[in-house]
């Protein structure tokens, strides 16, 4: 019984890992991105289309992320020149923060 619970909470894991790791990747029609610098994202107000891409990259010397109120999406910390790339697939205005710094705060706008 242990081991096919166990089995499960792999399973379960290894999907959650698969489904995170598409998000980031797939092509999006056009590729837009986000500077996070001097504890800012800039633009503060991104727009684009579903199925677009979005990439942030830290610019700065200390550890920041994306993390979208909602729970869209949530990138893990990023070293100073890493970047977390997102494709939209749903309409909306989502605002997101830094995990670190909550005072950075910037919104991403999905038109259909």
């Amino acid at each position: 019984m242990r081991s096919a619970v166990l089995g499960l909470g792999l399973w379960v894991l290894g999907c959650g890992t698969l489904a995170a790791a598409r998000a980031r990747t797939e092509p999006g029609r056009g590729a837009n991105s986000v500077r996070i610098k001097e504890f800012r994202f800039a633009p503060a107000e991104l727009t684009v289309a579903i199925g677009d891409t979005v990439a942030w990259t830290n610019d700065d010397a200390l550890l920041h992320t994306t993390s979208a109120d909602s729970g869209a999406w949530s990138s893990p910390e990023m070293r100073e020149g890493e970047r977390f790339t997102f494709v939209a697939l749903r309409a909306g205005r989502f605002t997101y923060h830094c995990a670190a710094h909550p005072v950075m705060r910037a919104a991403l706008v999905v038109r259909p």
